[in-house]
């Protein structure tokens, strides 16, 4: 488990506001819930520094499990406050002001976390790079420079530690964590996707631009669903029947992919879960095939103007053995959804003979889903 540290407490001087440039709103969501949304969406938990100021604002957004605190003078106090609310391994010291960083970006300094106490989130020079000498311009060779993001990642205990014992400013943590550990390398990690930290108001067009592009243009939905396995039932896994002498139990035919794909549609777009639009309840649900169901949820996303972008999905069960019928079953939903095969992913994993489905009492699913505007 990581958690993000984000900072948000700093006083917004340049960007000349009527209020911090981290409550600015773009697409009805303050600055700062980018990042939060961001990091908590892969698991991350929060620790959010703000100023006392903004604190009650904050609050109108953040649910229960963000731990909030109040920030210092310096942003060094800012970090040294959140440091002492952090409990996980690791750390990952966030500026709010960039709230285009991307999953992508993350999962490779987690990545690089394994093998490294300290990692640097990079960008590169693109532009030609000189120095004001006493002699005149120098031109330097921008290969050899990089221009420093956040998040900047770190074993917690050592970078707290350096915190702690600090009293000199540093430009950045990476700069604090070297003053410290001088033998040890700052592993680096590339990042080409758009990071922009907001400093001046001509930089919130540029963000509001981007986000509103990510927001109205891409939706991603999650979910997963547990069946039990019972005698006298047949087995339906993403519309097709499986020779089984076991089925799924449940209202409809219980194909538990089908149900967590169609669900993760309706979380994409923000649209509850399968229990509301098909209640078990309700007899007239008795006994229905789950393809049309995910038909019904593929209306409704097309009356949206959305479309598939791509899905990702692992089937969890002990027995049987669905390797074999790997390809029909993706060629099934691809069909049912009216799109290529190769933007259906389907894999198939065990629980290692642990808990419900490891003593082959049921099987679960679970998909991600990728929405695109048409």
């Amino acid at each position: 488990m990581n958690t993000a540290l984000i900072v948000a407490a700093g006083a917004s001087t340049r960007a000349k506001l009527n209020q911090s440039k981290v409550l600015y709103e773009i697409n009805q969501k303050p600055l700062f819930m980018y990042s939060v949304e961001t990091f908590k969406s892969m698991g991350h938990d929060i620790v959010l520094v703000v100023s006392r100021d903004d604190l009650n604002h904050v609050r109108k957004y953040v649910t229960e499990d963000i731990k909030l605190v109040i920030g210092g003078k310096t942003r060094s106090e800012s970090v040294m406050n959140g440091l002492k609310e952090v409990e996980t391994p690791y750390v990952f010291i966030h500026d709010a002001a960039r709230p285009l960083i991307s999953k992508d970006a993350i999962l490779s300094i987690e990545k690089a976390l394994e093998y490294h106490d300290a990692v640097l989130l990079v960008e590169k020079m693109t532009s030609a790079l000189k120095q004001n000498t006493p002699n005149g311009i120098q031109s330097l060779d921008r290969e050899s420079y990089v221009l420093a993001q956040t998040p900047q990642a770190f074993l917690t205990e050592k970078i707290r530690f350096a915190y702690i014992r600090n009293h000199v400013p540093y430009d950045d943590d990476i700069a604090l964590y070297q003053a410290f550990y001088p033998e040890e390398k700052i592993h680096t990690v590339i990042n080409e996707e758009p990071n922009l930290k907001v400093t001046y108001q001509e930089d919130l067009a540029y963000v509001k631009a981007v986000l509103k592009e990510r927001d109205e243009h891409m939706r991603i939905g999650h979910s997963f669903d547990i069946h039990q396995l019972v005698e006298g039932r047949s087995l339906w896994l993403g519309g097709i029947e499986i020779p089984f002498e076991k089925g799924l139990l449940g209202h409809s035919d219980a194909d538990v992919l089908l149900h967590a794909i169609s669900e993760a549609i309706l979380g994409a777009l923000a649209l509850g879960d399968l229990g509301t639009h098909f209640p078990d309840t309700d007899p007239k649900y008795k006994g229905i095939d789950s393809k049309l169901i995910l038909k019904e949820v593929h209306d409704a996303m097309h009356h949206r103007g959305y479309q598939i972008g791509n899905i990702d999905a692992t089937v969890f069960a002990e027995v049987p053995k669905l390797n074999p019928h790997m390809l029909k079953i993706r060629e099934s939903i691809a069909r049912l959804l009216s799109i290529p095969l190769d933007l259906v992913s389907v894999k198939a994993t065990t629980y290692e003979k642990m808990d419900a489905i490891g003593e082959q009492k049921a099987m679960a699913a679970e998909a991600v889903v990728l929405l695109k505007k048409v």
